[in-house]
């Protein structure tokens, strides 16, 4: 069986290809994973209001990481492992756990990408270019001339879009990073308001009991979205990303805007492709796990710092999948 690291040509291939952008790992059934691997960074390289340091996404339980790599493409699942393949049905109605399980599956290392992973990429484009994608049942809603090769209901074959559906506009970029299907995510949750998360990409803290409470709330204070310290009015709330607010006087941790959760000053070009757009459920005693980047109906709702925060973990929508991640020399889950 071919080993994760051991070089052949299908590995060759794809990194010449790509420049070295892309590479192939194999899980432990010996199944290949198209993987796109993306350099650590500092967060004051992107804005001077998200602090300074390695991006969180760059450090897993207190460790620094060189790089992560998140899959090129939407997940499928072969053997009851997740892969990322080119030209593929990507899978969907699938609830959190489940998505979770089949990237753990994969072998030491894999995982159901994370939101700081999400969010770096998110910022990441925000400040180099947003990329465009499935947002209109195959095609672009802004550019209806970009189109992809639809496969089922609205969602295109993984990567058949052009290279402006790419993260970093090439080939070697990650794919359908904006619509075509929402997107689980690991390492964060709502409940009853409460932001809850990781202080930094420790995917391997499956006990969610260990994950933290941030002490930051979302409140839905004056009828939208507001991050504050308490929760003031309860129920559903939408917001576009760009104009969610923050409590007039609370010092809000800069972990917030780092995670994607509330914007920095990246996300005030209003020159830029739509941001996307937020649902949030603070009511008692629900919790609710997240899926980012919008659908491919949501138009100019989607975006790379689009967040759906209405889901109970149990939830199964045809327009629901993943993504698979990679860190190398990770302990073990």
């Amino acid at each position: 069986m071919t080993t994760i690291l051991t070089p052949d040509p299908l590995r060759k291939s794809v990194e010449a290809a790509s420049e070295g952008k892309c590479t192939v790992l194999y899980t432990s059934k010996g199944y290949p994973s198209y993987m796109t691997i993306v350099p650590a960074f500092k967060c004051e390289e992107l804005a001077d209001d998200l602090g300074t340091g390695l991006h969180p996404a760059f450090i897993v339980g207190g460790r620094e990481v060189s790089e992560v790599m998140i899959g090129t493409y939407l997940s499928v699942i072969r053997g009851g492992q997740a892969l990322s393949l080119p030209y593929q049905n990507p899978h969907t109605s699938i609830n959190h756990d489940d998505a979770k399980e089949a990237c753990l599956a994969s072998g030491p290392g894999f995982h159901l990408m994370t939101n700081w992973e999400s969010a770096a990429l998110g910022l990441w484009c925000m400040k180099h270019g947003l990329p465009r994608g499935n947002t209109n049942y195959g095609k672009s809603h802004s550019h209806p001339e970009e189109e992809g090769m639809v496969c089922e209901h609205g969602k295109t074959l993984t990567g058949s879009g052009p290279i402006t559906w790419r993260h970093d506009g090439t080939m070697g970029g990650i794919a359908d990073l904006v619509g075509n299907i929402w997107e689980h995510q690991d390492g964060l949750k709502l409940v009853a308001g409460k932001i809850i998360m990781p202080a930094d990409n420790d995917f391997t803290l499956q006990c969610e009991d260990e994950w933290p409470d941030t002490g930051v709330r979302i409140d839905g204070a004056n009828g939208s979205i507001q991050i504050s310290d308490k929760v003031t009015s309860r129920g559903w709330q939408s917001e576009s990303f760009r104009n969610i607010t923050v409590k007039e006087g609370y010092d809000m941790p800069v972990s917030i805007k780092q995670a994607l959760i509330a914007p920095c000053s990246l996300a005030l070009n209003e020159n830029n492709e739509p941001l996307g757009n937020v649902w949030a459920d603070n009511t008692a005693k629900f919790t609710s796990v997240p899926v980012r980047f919008g659908g491919w109906g949501n138009a100019g709702d989607a975006g790379v710092a689009a967040l759906y925060l209405s889901l109970p973990r149990t939830g199964v929508i045809t327009s629901i999948g993943f993504r698979l991640a990679y860190i190398c020399n990770a302990k073990s889950v």
